[in-house]
């Protein structure tokens, strides 16, 4: 009665696959092995369907066999307690029968079997409502057998499956780090050589900014000679610009004198 007078507990909104995960986590190897979507038999035989069986495997967890139903809606369940008999072409076999499910989803505890255990995943933990009770099973027959090893060979192949799939992602992740750090190392290399070209390609540009663009492109220009003023002027940079002002000066009044002699005209510019 007290069930029935309590008021009903909040509703968490779960998938199949997060209570799925959820147990994968909580009832995982070595202590435990997992097969979901376990039938009763194989082939045309197969009538009814658990969403998983759960088997201990530690004598110290008694070797029990626990059959689940996992519910994520109130709809759900209320459609599985309304036919509990139909768990039992499975349930027979099993040693407990859970149903599994996110808090507030059996709002009811009178709806559940007698029989039956409850347990809720809020997606954090896990928590026991109410233990199973121990039933009396059957011996496992060979058909129900086969169903299980069928869902175990399943699980074996996904698992191996899944570390190929792992082992390959984590060899192209390498490639891919390998590849970038080559490259990496490659273009460092690249620049270390070309650095003086940036120096040289800078001087151009300060030279082409003052002789004028695309100078040194000119099929005019006699660029050893213009190599050999440049360094010439440079030298003598080297010993001061004074003497070398001094005789430029010199030579322009030479050049001037001679120029007004070949005019017919006297050196200071006068008539004659």
């Amino acid at each position: 009665m007290a069930d029935l007078l309590s008021p009903k507990p909040k509703l968490v909104k779960l998938t199949s696959a997060d209570i799925r995960l959820g147990m994968s986590k909580r009832w995982a190897a070595p202590e435990y092995a997992i097969m979901w979507e376990v039938s009763n038999a194989t082939g045309g035989r197969a009538s009814r369907y658990a969403d998983a069986v759960i088997m201990s495997l530690w004598p110290s967890r008694g070797l029990e066999l626990h059959g689940v139903e996992i519910k994520i809606s109130r709809s759900d369940w209320k459609r599985e307690a309304a036919d509990p008999a139909k768990a039992e072409a499975i349930a027979r076999y099993c040693d407990r029968w859970y149903v599994h499910t996110a808090p507030g989803v059996v709002d009811d505890l009178s709806d559940l079997p007698p029989a039956w255990g409850l347990r809720e995943f809020d997606g954090r933990a896990w928590k026991t409502i109410r233990e199973a009770a121990k039933n009396e099973p059957e011996s496992v027959t060979r058909s129900f057998l086969a169903a299980l090893l069928r869902r175990a060979d399943d699980s074996m192949r996904l698992m191996i499956n899944e570390a190929t799939r792992e082992a390959r992602d984590r060899v192209s992740d390498e490639i891919e780090k390998h590849r970038q750090t080559r490259n990496r190392e490659i273009e460092e290399a690249a620049a270390r050589r070309t650095a003086h070209l940036d120096d040289k390609a800078k001087n151009f540009e300060a030279f082409e900014a003052t002789f004028g663009a695309n100078s040194l492109d000119s099929w005019a220009v006699d660029h050893a000679a213009l190599g050999r003023a440049a360094k010439a002027l440079s030298e003598c940079g080297k010993r001061g610009y004074t003497p070398l002002a001094k005789r430029l000066r010199a030579a322009a009044d030479e050049i001037d004198a001679l120029a007004a002699l070949a005019d017919g005209q006297p050196a200071d510019g006068g008539t004659g």
